[in-house]
């Protein structure tokens, strides 16, 4: 069995913990109640705030990979099990799926889409995929908070102790 980190490691490893989850938990929220609202309100055109607001969720996609991995790997440094360690492996793969299946189909049609070749099948097909792309980043943000309240209870258990 292994044994837990004490001292300042396992000080450490906390504060990369809460630091690496409070960042990616604080930038998709800014992300989904600021950045994307007012790029479609502001911008000249829902092209130019699509273009924007698919290269912000493209670097939150990629932070949220590796901060699933680290997050996962600090869990198994503090001797945490269960979902403290598969559920921000399983956030960082919903990730990876949604930017190189969900977010590269929408790039791809986005053009043909809002252009003159545009058809209503491709408008069903990118609103779809749209669906999709939300649904899983709500997914992701609510596991978030989960994962939040999961690593808030095993510090104050291991407080007690």
């Amino acid at each position: 069995m292994r044994s837990s980190p004490s001292g300042a490691s396992a000080t450490f490893l906390r504060a990369l913990l809460w630091l690496l989850l409070g960042g990616w938990l604080g930038a998709w929220t800014l992300f989904a109640f600021v950045v994307a609202p007012t790029a479609f309100r502001v911008l000249p055109s829902t092209q130019i705030a699509g273009q924007l607001v698919a290269q912000v969720l493209g670097a939150l996609h990629l932070y949220g990979v590796g901060a699933g991995v680290a997050l996962a790997a600090i869990a198994w440094a503090l001797t945490r099990t269960g979902v403290a360690l598969w559920l921000p492996l399983a956030m960082g793969a919903l990730c990876l799926v949604s930017q190189l299946g969900v977010t590269a189909q929408i790039e791809a049609i986005r053009t043909l889409v809002f252009g003159p070749s545009g058809s209503p099948d491709l408008a069903a097909r990118f609103q779809l995929l749209h669906r999709i792309s939300m649904g899983i980043y709500t997914a992701v943000g609510v596991a978030g908070f989960a994962l939040l309240a999961i690593h808030a209870r095993a510090d104050a258990a291991a407080k007690g102790r």
